[in-house]
């Protein structure tokens, strides 16, 4: 009765990440579309800084807004907050409209980390104390929704964009996180928890207390990053950030240079991305899992993008950057994105939105600035004719990022739980 109860209870997370997917594809065709126009890939470094500089304070106001109203009301925010945002960006969606796409391209990633982390946390809050049999059934089937919601925003962006402006795009996919919100707050009005406090939490008398500054909440989560666990995650996070920020720059670059940067040739990879992705979700994740575990499922991407980028990084054509970005994309949305998920469940619960935050929100996109950083400079000195840029450094730093990025996660397979101390109030061992 207990595995009918929590498999009926993962529904809620399946539609959450399916549909926030479905908007994520729509914005991003629409962005995409529009961004990637004239000396579109000229500003594009400049954008990731912004995106890393703008990240570590959206991570603060994440954690305070967990801090002062609960890590559920947090979450139901964060898709309303989101949704308006975009819904005030659709006048602009315009190539007249240079600034406001640049911000548009900057909010882009780092609202949909926010949005992406709540839908799948979500599963950790409504699942807590399920088996490990019932946590991989969910895990897969909520991977699957993704790739199918991409596959849906694909097609609905192809088919609107033959139609209508990208701005369209963008009006549907805000619509669509509105739809998401009233989900979640849905399920949290229905199935409410008990909420759990940890020392540091309360003042003298007692009273729950938010932190009233940057530096104070930073001091008031550090305990989090003393944690061996959690520093192997950031690092690993950091490194496959920085992976996939060179892999998309090479991507756009060459799709850029060949004349591909329109609505249909970015809807149609997206669902070539999205379908390859739920082939490898339905048919090799639940195998990959059940034989070699969650620590040893996270060492597929980066050893696949190892053998890919040492073949095909160092050509120039549109189709092996395709490759490339399809073997990223494709195994971090489908196999490891469900494996990644599930390295949080060791962390309790009250504690893991908040590690995710950290982890996946502001250390990532601190690599993410220090990459961009470095391409701004090369930008800058190099040679201003497209079709003369010479992308193959990046190769070299993408494949120095992985064996990196191998050997921190032969590291995670090794600490497995077995240096997590159980008394700790921020980790758990899991259920055995």
């Amino acid at each position: 009765m207990e595995d009918v109860k929590y498999r009926s209870l993962a529904r809620y997370p399946i539609l959450a990440v399916g549909l926030s997917m479905i908007g994520f594809i729509l914005i991003k065709t629409g962005r995409d579309a529009v961004f990637f126009q004239k000396n579109g890939l000229y500003q594009l470094p400049l954008a990731y800084i912004w995106i890393a500089l703008v990240a570590v304070p959206a991570s603060m106001v994440h954690l305070n807004a967990i801090e002062r109203w609960g890590a559920r009301r947090a979450r139901t925010g964060v898709f309303f907050v989101t949704a308006l945002l975009f819904l005030l960006f659709v006048p602009f969606v315009d190539q007249a409209q240079r600034t406001a796409m640049g911000f548009m391209f900057i909010l882009v990633p780092t609202l949909f980390a926010a949005v992406f982390a709540g839908a799948w946390l979500l599963t950790g809050d409504l699942l807590e104390g399920a088996g490990p049999a019932t946590m991989r059934w969910a895990y897969s089937r909520i991977g699957a929704a993704s790739m199918v919601g991409g596959i849906l925003g694909g097609l609905f962006g192809k088919g609107l964009s033959l139609f209508f402006e990208p701005r369209v795009l963008v009006g549907a996919g805000a619509i669509i996180l509105v739809v998401v919100g009233l989900v979640v707050c849905c399920v949290h009005r229905r199935h409410p928890v008990e909420a759990v406090r940890w020392p540091g939490d309360e003042d003298e008398g007692g009273k729950a207390v938010g932190s009233t500054s940057m530096f104070g909440l930073l001091m008031k989560q550090s305990e989090i990053l003393r944690q061996p666990y959690i520093l192997v995650l950031v690092g690993i996070s950091g490194l496959a950030t920085l992976a996939a920020l060179y892999i998309d720059f090479q991507f756009y670059a060459t799709a850029m240079i060949s004349g591909n940067n329109n609505a249909q040739f970015f809807a149609n990879f997206y669902i070539v991305l999205n379908s390859t992705s739920l082939f490898l979700q339905l048919v090799v994740a639940p195998r990959l899992q059940s034989r070699f575990g969650v620590g040893g499922a996270l060492m597929l991407l980066p050893t696949a993008l190892l053998g890919s980028a040492g073949i095909f990084s160092f050509a120039t054509t549109l189709k092996a950057r395709a490759v490339i970005k399809v073997t990223e994309g494709g195994l971090k949305s489908s196999i490891h994105r469900s494996m990644w998920e599930q390295v949080y469940l060791p962390i309790a619960r009250e504690k893991r939105e908040v590690a995710k935050v950290i982890i996946d929100g502001a250390f990532a996109r601190i690599s993410e600035g220090i990459g961009a950083s470095v391409l701004y400079l090369w930008l800058s000195t190099a040679s201003p004719g497209m079709a003369e840029l010479n992308l193959t450094w990046m190769s070299w730093v993408i494949i120095f990022a992985v064996l990196l990025w191998i050997g921190l996660t032969w590291y995670l397979n090794r600490l497995g739980c077995a240096d997590i101390d159980p008394v700790d109030p921020l980790i758990r061992l899991p259920d055995s």
